[in-house]
């Protein structure tokens, strides 16, 4: 049987109803209210609404009045076209409901002030028919409907005119004006009432009760399920309507599954997922339905999807509304680009449609390494670089994010560079490539002995790179289990990732460097050397020849130079004689007789003098010394112009 939820079937059936001729009332007054009135009259091929359509199916009839007079005359023609020009809404004069079926209930009179008017009813559908109009008057005094508010309640108690309990069906979704109504008689005056939901308050987004009425938000939500009560107390005894409300719709997803869910292969799959209000559940393996305890389900899985057929799927997990999928055993199939790979839908079902959840399973095979790192042993040199390298297959992890890493000793290098590690000053990684630079410091050579340094590949959902960039703490990110996958660490099966690594110092290298340094030492002796004979022999050399400055190295003996001058009459002052000496006669240096350019001008050979005896002040060189000052008998040439020769 298929039932077709489909509002519009529902209405034009409606509307197919036969139209009533037009009716006249007596005058309302105020103890007549509530009042009922119905549109149209009902076939008995006419179906009642489902129960998905109960309280909020939008009624497909139109209430209204129309201003009426007695030139115009008072018929259903003359109504309808007044109210197609100007309809009248009933909520001005009355509070009132509409019930899907057309039924109206006026419940109270408001405060406009009243008007000559007829009532009629239409629908948009069949806009040509009035199903029901209501006048005043009598069918041969027809006249316009009259209300009249000063006729006084009577009875002694509110009365009741709809059920005091009601269980109220109402669709999620769109509420149309979805109202509880209590229908009752009784005075107004110093009449109270109250709606509660659930012994509370009303929720905040309803609109505001009245004394009959309590309509729902547009949105009906779940959460709107319910007890609700409508307390009316007064003069008379109190009394309470109850209306027991469910919100039903199609299922609702309250968790959603993971779209992806990666599993390595050898690995179980599992997840959940929480749909409520669902009566039956389907589960489909790529699509297609599968009854995991079926052995035909299972063939025809297998014959449609080959690379399953090691994959056991187990039935689901029911528990309210968590629903459970498991699978185990899958592998990683050789020769299969995808695996146990497949794709997971969970459906859950009511009279009032579905709601479905899938999920992909990536099965993932183990790490396949091009390249794995060497040992680094026995001939492990210091003095040299070392390089280690890691190479995995990719193509197999496209929707994964891949993290490659190295450990030293089982520490990653970067938690020992953030550690301040001496051993981390001498790695870098390039890629998939670690670098292992010399150690020229003997005393740090120890530090990578008897060690081992191990490849890590680490396999991640591609959102833990969104996190890593909202996060300060990376570490922690990438410890999350919620992200991780696949850790070689923890990996017991995979081999091959460590490589042996023993440093040794370079002996050779070490002695070449000792004789180079003994070398240098020696060299730079030798260069001081030179610079001290250098210094000294500039010292001395600028010492020679220097300008022996007589009278200064007398006072430095201790002798004074004037005072013998004085003692000593042998030397006088020279005067220059008034006549030219005589050609050959020793005269003084400082005679400028002689002419210059002359023949006899520095003419010293005529005295048999060396030149090398003079100096530029003509100072006698070695006719003196420090340890003899001559007192006696001077031996040099005397001023008075005679010359006597040494003896």
């Amino acid at each position: 049987m298929v039932e077709v939820q489909d509002v519009y079937y529902y209405q034009i059936a409606m509307v197919k109803r036969d139209a009533e001729k037009p009716q006249y009332l007596p005058t309302i007054k105020a103890p007549d209210l509530p009042m009922r009135l119905d549109c149209g009259t009902r076939r008995w091929s006419e179906k009642d609404l489902p129960t998905w359509a109960d309280h909020s199916f939008p009624s497909p009839f139109l209430w209204s009045f129309c201003e009426v007079s007695g030139a115009d005359g008072y018929t259903d023609y003359q109504c309808m076209n007044k109210v197609r020009k100007h309809p009248i809404g009933v909520s001005d004069y009355f509070e009132h409901v509409v019930y899907p079926n057309g039924t109206l209930i006026l419940l109270g009179r408001t405060a406009a002030a009243w008007k000559y008017m007829g009532l009629l009813c239409r629908s948009h559908i069949r806009s040509a028919v009035i199903f029901s109009v209501f006048f005043g008057g009598t069918e041969s005094n027809p006249g316009p409907l009259m209300y009249d508010p000063n006729v006084p309640y009577t009875d002694s108690s509110f009365r009741p005119l709809s059920p005091m309990f009601q269980k109220i069906t109402v669709r999620q979704g769109p509420g149309s004006g979805t109202q509880l109504v209590a229908v009752y008689r009784g005075s107004r005056s110093f009449t109270k009432t109250e709606w509660t939901k659930d012994g509370g308050r009303i929720p905040f987004g309803f609109p505001e009760p009245t004394a009959f009425a309590l309509t729902f938000p547009e949105l009906i939500q779940r959460n709107h399920s319910g007890l609700y009560e409508l307390h009316v107390s007064g003069r008379h005894p109190a009394i309470r309507f109850q209306f027991e409300v469910t919100v039903v719709g199609p299922p609702e997803v309250i968790q959603d599954p993971p779209a992806l869910l990666l599993v390595m292969e050898g690995r179980e799959a599992m997840y959940h997922t929480e749909i409520a209000s669902y009566s039956t559940t389907t589960l489909r393996i790529n699509g297609e339905v599968f009854f995991p305890g079926s052995p035909q389900g299972h063939r025809k899985l297998i014959s449609d999807f080959p690379y399953l057929k090691d994959a056991k799927i187990h039935p689901l997990d029911i528990q309210g509304p968590r629903i459970q999928y498991h699978a185990s055993n899958l592998v990683f199939t050789p020769g299969s680009p995808f695996g146990s790979t497949h794709t997971v839908t969970i459906e859950g079902a009511n009279e009032f449609g579905y709601a479905r959840v899938s999920t992909l399973i990536n099965v993932l095979p183990r790490p396949t390494f091009l390249k794995l790192p060497a040992d680094c042993a026995p001939r492990c040199l210091s003095s040299e670089e070392h390089t280690f390298n890691c190479e995995v297959d990719l193509r197999p992890y496209a929707m994964a994010h891949i993290i490659q890493s190295w450990d030293w000793n089982g520490t990653d290098i970067s938690v020992l560079r953030g550690q301040g590690d001496a051993r981390a000053d001498y790695f870098q990684t390039e890629g998939i490539t670690l670098r292992l630079l010399p150690v020229r410091d003997a005393s740090r050579v120890s530090l990578f002995a008897n060690s081992h340094v191990t490849c890590r590949i680490r396999i991640y959902y591609k959102a833990v790179q969104a996190a890593l960039g909202n996060s300060e703490n990376a570490e922690r990110v990438l410890q999350d289990s919620r992200w991780i996958v696949y850790d070689s660490r923890t990996d017991s099966e995979t081999r091959g990732l460590s490589s042996k690594v023993d440093l040794q110092l370079d002996s050779t290298r070490s002695t070449a460097s000792a004789g180079f340094s003994w070398i240098a030492a020696v060299l730079i002796a030798i260069v001081i050397i030179i610079i001290i004979g250098a210094l000294t022999a500039c010292i001395v050399m600028r010492s020679r020849g220097e300008t022996y400055m007589l009278d200064r190295k007398e006072r430095a003996s201790g002798h004074d130079p004037d005072k013998e001058l004085l003692e000593n009459k042998n030397f006088q002052i020279y005067e220059r004689p008034d006549l030219p000496p005589l050609r050959g006669s020793r005269c003084s240096l400082n005679d400028y007789s002689a002419e210059i350019g002359s023949d006899a001008d520095g003419e010293l050979d005529d005295y048999n003098l060396d030149p090398g005896k003079f100096n530029e002040e003509g100072s006698f060189i070695d006719q003196y010394t420090t340890e003899t000052h001559y007192k006696s008998n001077s031996r040099l040439p005397t001023l008075s112009g005679q010359y006597q020769p040494l003896a």
